[in-house]
C-alpha cells in the first residue's frame, strides 16, 4: 500500500511537461492567496510570536521583505494563504521554503510539488469520513504531501523519504471546527512547517513507523472508518488525481511578473527570482 505510493513519491525522476503544466495553476492559486494575506492581521501576531533570528537556512516570505528559518517560513507562508486556501497550500509552501533553504534547482521544486499534491490528494481519497469525523484534510492529508515535498526538495533518498513521511503521520491533525478562527489558517502553516521538520528530522538519519499510514493504529486507521488502497496507488505514475475533476484557472489576481518568475520555474537554477517577484 504505501510502499507504492512512497516508491512512486520517492523515485527522484523528474516528471512531464504535462504534469508541470497542470500543477501551476495551484501553484498560482497559493501564492495569489498568500499575498494576499501577506499583511493581514494572523500574519503580523504570527510574526511577532516567531520574530526573524539568524539561521543557517533560510527562507523568504511571500509578499514581505524577511526571511526565516525554512520551518518558521513555511508556517507564516501556509497562515498568509489563510483558511481559504485548497490542499495545494501546504505541499507549495513547504516545497518553495525548503527548495529555495537548500538551493533546489526550480525543475526539482516543481517535481517536488506535483509529488507532493499528488499523494496529499491520493490518501485524502481513500480515506472515508475523514472530514465528516471532523478532521480538515489539508491539516492532515496536506502534512503528509508536505513532507514529501520537503524531502524531495532537499534531494533526499527513498528510506528518508519514508522517514519523513512517517513522522508527518504522526504529527498529522488540524479541525473542521477552526473554520472562521485564525487556527484554520494555522492549519495550513503547521503542516507546511511539520512537512519541513520531518524531512529534515529523517535527512540526519530520524527514523518513523514504516507503516505509518496503514498500520493497524495508523493514521488510516485511527482517521477514517475504511481505507481503499486501490483508490491510494491506482494507475500511480501513469494517471495524476491532481489533473482531474474541476479545471484551475490561471488567477488573475497573481501578478504578471509572478505568473513570468512560475513559468520560468522549470528552467531556473532556484525558486530565488520566484519568491523576490512576490515582493515587487
Amino acid at each position: 500500500m504505501s510502499s507504492a505510493l512512497l516508491a512512486f513519491a520517492g523515485s527522484g525522476w523528474a516528471f512531464r511537461e504535462r504534469e508541470r503544466a497542470a500543477v501551476r495553476p495551484w501553484i498560482e492559486d497559493v501564492l495569489a492567496q498568500a499575498m494576499a494575506g501577506a499583511r493581514a492581521d494572523r500574519v503580523e501576531i504570527a510574526l511577532a510570536a516567531f520574530p526573524p533570528v539568524p539561521a543557517r537556512l533560510s527562507a523568504s516570505l511571500i509578499g514581505r521583505p524577511e526571511k526565516l528559518g525554512p520551518i518558521q517560513a513555511a508556517l507564516i507562508n501556509g497562515i498568509a494563504a489563510g483558511e481559504g486556501a485548497r490542499m495545494a497550500a501546504p505541499v507549495v509552501c513547504a516545497a518553495l521554503a525548503a527548495g529555495e533553504a537548500s538551493g533546489a534547482h526550480g525543475a526539482t521544486v516543481l517535481d517536488a510539488i506535483v509529488a507532493g499534491l499528488e499523494v496529499a490528494l491520493r490518501v485524502e481519497a481513500a480515506m472515508s469520513d475523514h472530514t465528516e469525523r471532523g478532521w480538515d484534510p489539508k491539516g492532515t492529508c496536506g502534512r503528509l504531501g508536505a513532507s514529501i515535498a520537503a524531502a524531495r526538495a532537499f534531494g533526499l533518498q527513498r528510506s528518508a523519504v519514508r522517514n519523513a513521511f512517517g513522522l508527518a503521520a504522526t504529527a498529522a491533525g488540524g479541525l473542521t471546527d477552526a473554520i472562521g478562527t485564525m487556527t484554520s489558517a494555522y492549519v495550513i502553516g503547521s503542516a507546511a512547517a511539520d512537512g519541513i521538520e520531518s524531512a529534515l528530522l529523517a535527512r540526519a538519519e530520524f527514523t518513523s513507523a514504516p507503516a505509518a499510514l496503514e498500520g493497524r493504529r495508523g493514521f488510516a486507521a485511527l482517521m477514517s472508518g475504511a481505507f481503499d488502497t486501490e483508490r491510494l496507488t491506482a494507475d500511480i505514475g501513469e494517471r495524476f488525481v491532481f489533473t482531474e475533476g474541476p479545471a484551475y484557472e490561471a488567477n488573475a489576481a497573481l501578478p504578471g511578473a509572478v505568473r513570468d518568475a512560475l513559468a520560468g520555474l522549470e528552467r531556473a537554477p532556484s525558486v530565488a527570482a520566484l519568491m523576490a517577484a512576490t515582493r515587487a
